[in-house]
């Protein structure tokens, strides 16, 4: 049965210090994925040098920094498809292209028997590249027929990078320079971290090709309506970075105060569960007027267990994740805040920690809506028997997790939240924003880890 998770980051340069960029933007893009870290890059033809693990795990950054190449695309992996193994990670090349793709492509599998939707977008371009076809009309044609989330960078051997955006804008993409260098990240943190400056996001359907010289081609196919993934702002994305103009950030506070406008607490304090809740809870504390308190610690070894490949390693990722302030819980009435529950592992285990450490009470409070349905745009639970709220309402998920209560924003709550109602709300609604209707038992049979 073929296996899928995600969420990854891509990261491309073209001119000076290109791998070094390319390196160095990858590494700032790692909360996007742990599994394994490439980059792609043209000297003497396509070469590509990836591993398993952390980037710095995955690349030894002295051999990285001795490579000349002004061209280069990067990857980190969270996979949506197929497996853990260093075959499937990215960038995916052969001798004419290189990939590197974030997002998931729904309907693959119906074109072939393919490993992973990246090994699909590759053969599918190579074979009208093959037949005389040029790039961009190749790009154009996949986007014809593909259905479902994808930001991407691609790489030729004429020394042409493109970068290309979904028509419903599910995946970030920004455009940016360093220097004289022209880049391309997922977000628009990492490029202005490494001292460059954002020239724009990549619009849905847009396709960006520059040329060896720098000189820039811009195209797009026609796009309706757009649906950028919600979870970028509740949990994915940097919170120093902007999506479309949007605050991260800043719609992480606004989630905060409407949860606390629309479902207080009567509490002693406000508790974060690091570290994307963390604005969340400082929006319900201000609203609130409860002090906020850093009672729970993350420790410095842990790794995100929602990107974890297994819930094995997600559940041993938990054992060392957090550790408790006694003192600030010990006989308190807590609010703890996080940004969304999915399988409940992490939670029932924190719960159970403040108990043991002496909380008086602990009321839940989620700054996004139930997640009821799967995800095949781009995000790990592709199974509904893997979402704790697929069949529950909120009284008997506080049960299951040991919690005095527990309270979700709406879905509108949600939206008034980031400012924006072009959002993919398929996780929360189940109405999904493909080309396409899809029976959710033979999606659940395709991608279920």
């Amino acid at each position: 049965m073929m296996k899928i998770k995600e969420h990854c980051g891509i990261f491309a340069t073209i001119g000076e210090n290109s791998v070094k960029y390319t390196y160095d933007g990858l590494k700032l893009l790692q909360h996007r994925g742990q599994e394994s870290a490439g980059i792609s890059y043209v000297e003497d033809g396509i070469k590509t040098i990836k591993g398993l693990g952390l980037v710095e795990e995955a690349l030894n950054e002295k051999e990285v920094l001795q490579i000349k190449s002004k061209f280069s695309i990067g990857h980190v992996r969270y996979s949506t498809t197929g497996k853990t193994t260093l075959q499937e990670a990215q960038p995916l090349s052969n001798e004419k292209l290189s990939i590197a793709f974030n997002g998931t492509i729904a309907n693959y599998f119906e074109f072939g028997n393919y490993s992973t939707d990246t090994e699909f977008i590759l053969d599918f371009l190579s074979k009208d590249i093959k037949e005389g076809k040029d790039i961009v009309y190749a790009v154009k044609h996949f986007m014809d027929i593909a259905d479902g989330a994808y930001s991407m960078v691609i790489l030729d051997d004429k020394k042409r990078v493109l970068a290309v955006r979904d028509p419903k804008g599910f995946r970030p993409l920004v455009m940016g320079k360093i220097g004289e260098s022209i880049v391309f990240s997922s977000e628009d943190s990492a490029i202005k971290q490494l001292g460059g400056k954002v020239l724009k996001d990549v619009l849905p359907g847009e396709i960006i090709l520059v040329n060896p010289d720098g000189k820039i081609l811009s195209d797009k196919v026609p796009s309706t309506s757009f649906h950028t993934c919600a979870f970028e702002y509740i949990y994915f994305s940097r919170a120093d970075s902007k999506i479309d103009g949007v605050s991260v950030y800043m719609s992480r506070i606004r989630l905060g105060e409407i949860l606390a406008k629309n479902h207080p607490a009567k509490a002693d304090i406000v508790v974060p569960v690091p570290e994307s809740s963390r604005p969340i809870a400082i929006g319900y504390s201000r609203e609130s007027k409860i002090p906020l308190e850093e009672a729970l610690i993350r420790t410095i070894v842990s790794k995100r267990s929602f990107i974890m490949p297994t819930n094995d390693k997600r559940k041993s990722v938990l054992e060392e994740k957090f550790g408790i302030v006694e003192d600030a819980v010990k006989g308190k009435r807590i609010v703890l805040i996080d940004d969304s529950i999915v399988r409940g592992n992490t939670m029932k285990r924190i719960i159970m920690l403040l108990r043991n450490s002496g909380a008086k009470e602990i009321h839940v409070r989620v700054g996004s809506p139930m997640i009821k349905y799967p995800c095949y745009m781009g995000i790990d639970f592709p199974s509904r028997s893997e979402l704790i709220a697929s069949n529950k309402d909120e009284n008997e998920i506080a049960k299951i997790l040991g919690a005095d209560s527990i309270e979700y924003l709406t879905v509108d709550e949600m939206k008034q939240a980031i400012g924006r109602d072009s959002l993919c709300t398929a996780c929360f609604t189940g109405i999904y924003p493909l080309k396409r209707n899809y029976s959710l038992q033979v999606m659940e049979s395709v991608f279920n880890r």
